[in-house]
């Protein structure tokens, strides 16, 4: 007989190997074992930037889960640190496993981004027993037309979908379900904004409300986004 502590250790991969990945743009790192530290799994600024559109490119993910909630965050500026004060995408929830891609995740206009600018995408899901798990990918923007095209990654796996959740919640306080976790409201909750506009605001608001690291939050907004990003996910 297999004695039970051999079944459980060599189970141990598959546990971990069951988190999130980006396949495009392209990560710091990709290691399961460092998602949990914020911000970016605890790796430094690439030199590897994606070059991407200053208004909208897609974010091609891996799922390790049948169910997650995914939020996408932007900091601005060549090594910004922890300061990922702009949100993409306010918090959703993502069913399925495998290949999930959002092919155009809008940046909002009012931050009137120069070609050339430098920043930080990270994206947070969900951490089974708590947290959240963070991976970031460095980009450079252009405003230039020959990178619209969606790269060969941004795929959606059989029965892979999306929607957006019902209250303002973030993905590092939020179980797989949307609940609540325990003990989200402590410190620890900091790493990602505190407070962020509702879904219903639009790409040129900023709330009013600090974030963890008392910095202005814009939000792409449910309204604009809603349908027709979810909308698009049946044509990829």
């Amino acid at each position: 007989m297999i004695p039970q502590s051999f079944l459980a250790l060599i189970s141990l991969p598959l546990l971990v190997s069951a988190h999130f990945h980006i396949h495009y743009p392209a990560p710091r790192s990709d290691e399961d074992e460092t998602e949990a530290k914020f911000p970016c799994g605890g790796f430094s600024v690439s030199q590897n930037r994606t070059v991407v559109s200053s208004s909208a490119f897609p974010v091609a993910l891996e799922m390790g889960h049948d169910r997650s909630v995914v939020q996408i965050l932007l900091a601005l500026g060549n090594d910004p640190g922890d300061n990922f004060n702009i949100t993409l995408e306010q918090t959703f929830q993502e069913q399925g496993e495998g290949s999930f891609c959002l092919p155009s995740v809008q940046v909002p206009a009012s931050l009137d981004i120069q070609d050339g600018t430098n920043g930080t995408l990270q994206v947070i899901t969900d951490g089974e027993g708590g947290g959240g798990l963070y991976i970031c990918a460095d980009l450079t923007f252009t405003s230039s037309p020959t990178i619209q095209s969606l790269p060969s990654a941004c795929t959606n796996g059989t029965g892979v979908t999306a929607s957006p959740l019902s209250s303002k919640v973030n993905a590092n306080e939020t179980n797989a379900d949307g609940s609540p976790q325990s003990g989200s409201g402590s410190a620890s909750a900091s790493s990602a904004s505190s407070s962020l506009a509702s879904p219903s605001s639009t790409a040129s608001g900023a709330s009013s409300s600090p974030t963890g690291n008392s910095a202005t939050v814009f939000t792409a907004g449910w309204s604009v986004l809603g349908a027709a990003v979810f909308g698009a996910l049946t044509l990829i």
